[in-house]
């Protein structure tokens, strides 16, 4: 049976889950499941991690800015007339209201119910008829910020000041995909999905090639027909970022009669290769030898998780005669496909796993290594260092 609902606050509770993969049973339902525990998964992970907020390109010139939310804050991503990236509070500190929608270019962020407005470095400049307001200091009201950092035109941002620079935190994934030159590619094609399941279960679905032959059946059958099934190979550093990795003919993002060229200065190695990258804990990156896709994943409480995907191609690519028919003929269909599988499969886990009688099962040790590895990334992050080996939902 199921552990009680007080036990995923105890250490005893993943002493199994902690031990070699060969030997380890998987993380409790329950923590799929309680609102108190993705509580703490947002105060341990969400809040204290680079989260990618968009992409350079949307934000070009200043004034330009996209509205997000992320774990329930709503914020202003936008380049200032300095040109700088960065990510305000969307809150007007007058009576709260958002201030802007969708995304666009202003000179002020004005907002729409009482007029107060604000540069686009957070300042508040103009509070009609506030003279009256004992006290008063417009310089007292700038909109709260994040910290925004950039790496290959991907836009970050961290609500933990004491949080490491972008950079470092990246380890050695800027070095080791420097020749896909991400900075130049541009974005051809988004899909916005909202599933109805955990977000660990899309992260451990992402983590491992034992769905594949199940799950993306139709999407072998009908794109890839005779793909051989080949295993992943995994590198990374625990806790920070992973790469799953399988020759191209494993049929999972390069057409069996590709048309589109390579992306140029790539290695023998990464042109029969496609990697399958998660930089823990927000996002998720396929990167073929022609092109990047690439997805956020939002948790939106413990039972809906919100999946942006976006395709980015280089600009040579994108400016050959034939890319947007090729695109649309063999490139997104089976993209589209893909995350339509994953999406079914990610529900039936989420609305299998809340049962009475489900129990923890074991992993596949040829296959979930990194599966395994995210699920002590998230009790190690969720339990802390409390020497008393446990915390409480109170916290």
């Amino acid at each position: 049976m199921p552990q009680s609902s007080g036990s995923i606050w105890s250490r005893e509770t993943y002493i199994d889950t902690k031990r070699p993969i060969d030997e380890a049973t998987t993380l409790p339902p329950e923590v799929y499941k309680s609102q108190e525990w993705y509580d703490r998964e947002v105060e341990t992970i969400f809040l204290k991690s680079w989260l990618l907020a968009t992409r350079e390109e949307e934000i070009p010139n200043p004034g330009d800015y996209v509205r997000i939310d992320i774990v329930e804050e709503p914020l202003i991503i936008l380049r200032d007339y300095d040109g700088i990236v960065r990510a305000l509070s969307a809150s007007c500190r007058h009576r709260g209201s958002e201030l802007v929608a969708g995304k666009g270019n202003c000179k002020l962020l004005k907002c729409p119910y009482h007029a107060w407005s604000y540069k686009l470095n957070g300042e508040l400049v103009a509070a009609p008829s506030m003279e009256d307001a004992k006290g008063f200091d417009k310089a007292d009201y700038t909109l709260p910020s994040v910290r925004a950092e950039i790496w290959a035109g991907f836009v970050f941002i961290n609500f933990n000041e004491n949080a490491e620079p972008l950079l470092e935190s990246l380890g050695n994934l800027p070095k080791r995909f420097a020749s896909y030159n991400m900075q130049d590619m541009k974005v051809t094609r988004k899909w916005e999905n909202r599933f109805n399941a955990n977000w660990k279960i899309w992260v451990e679905n992402s983590r491992e090639g034992y769905h594949v032959r199940t799950v993306h059946r139709e999407s072998l059958d009908t794109y890839y027909p005779g793909a051989k099934n080949s295993k992943f190979l995994s590198e990374g550093v625990p806790g920070v970022y992973e790469i799953n990795s399988s020759d191209n003919e494993n049929g999972l993002y390069v057409p069996r009669n590709k048309t589109l060229p390579f992306i140029e200065g790539l290695s023998q190695e990464d042109q029969d290769t496609t990697h399958f990258m998660v930089y823990y804990p927000h996002l998720l990156m396929n990167l073929p030898p022609d092109r990047i896709t690439f997805h956020q994943y939002f948790p939106e409480g413990p039972n809906w998780t919100r999946i942006v995907t976006w395709c980015c191609f280089p600009q040579a690519t994108i400016d050959l005669e034939n890319f947007e028919e090729e695109a649309e003929d063999k490139y997104y269909p089976p993209m589209e496909l893909f995350i339509a599988e994953d999406k079914g499969i990610c529900e039936l886990v989420h609305r299998g796993i809340g049962g009475r009688l489900t129990q923890r099962g074991r992993f596949c040790p040829t296959e979930e290594k990194t599966v395994h590895e995210f699920a002590a990334y998230v009790v190690d992050h969720v339990l802390g260092d409390d020497e008393n080996g446990a915390i409480t939902q109170s916290t």
